[in-house]
């Protein structure tokens, strides 16, 4: 497997703070950071530092990019557990997963495993919504590089 870039985009009407697990970086409106995703890791980027959020998450994996959009709930201190449905989820935990709209963008498509996806509201189809909602993870060639937007279309999301 090969390390890919993710181009990581502010369109929210206002600055927000990134976080990726580790640190955090503020975009200022319409700013930019670029991150590179090295093989053997899993990164995930969200607006903010609480558990509560849109995530975008990545690996580098069999000659693969790794990718989806995650909106599974999770309640303070504790995880969905095995939750079958996003309403299931946030019963479970009294949480939501969505704090923000998202996309994420490969650099080339395949039209198939390798395509776009946006989550611009709670319950979006693109997003993951429980645990075992493997059907919206998605694949591209290591050799694609990823724009994640924040507020695609420039609206708050929130």
């Amino acid at each position: 497997a090969q390390a890919f870039d993710v181009t990581l985009v502010n369109s929210c009407s206002e600055s927000i703070v990134v976080f990726d697990s580790k640190t955090t970086e503020t975009l200022p409106v319409g700013g930019t950071s670029t991150r590179t995703v090295s093989p053997g890791g899993a990164y995930v980027y969200r607006k903010g530092t609480g558990g509560q959020a849109t995530l975008a998450e990545f690996s580098a994996d069999n000659n693969a990019a790794w990718y989806d959009i995650s909106i599974i709930p999770t309640g303070v201190g504790k995880g969905p557990g095995n939750c079958g449905s996003l309403d299931e989820c946030k019963a479970v935990t009294g949480g939501v997963g969505f704090n923000v709209a998202m996309s994420i963008e490969p650099s080339q498509t395949d039209g198939h495993r390798c395509v776009s996806v946006t989550c611009m509201e709670d319950g979006c189809d693109d997003g993951y919504q429980f645990p075992a909602d493997d059907t919206k993870t998605h694949a591209c060639p290591s050799s694609v590089d990823f724009t994640v937007t924040f507020c695609p279309g420039g609206s708050s999301g929130a």
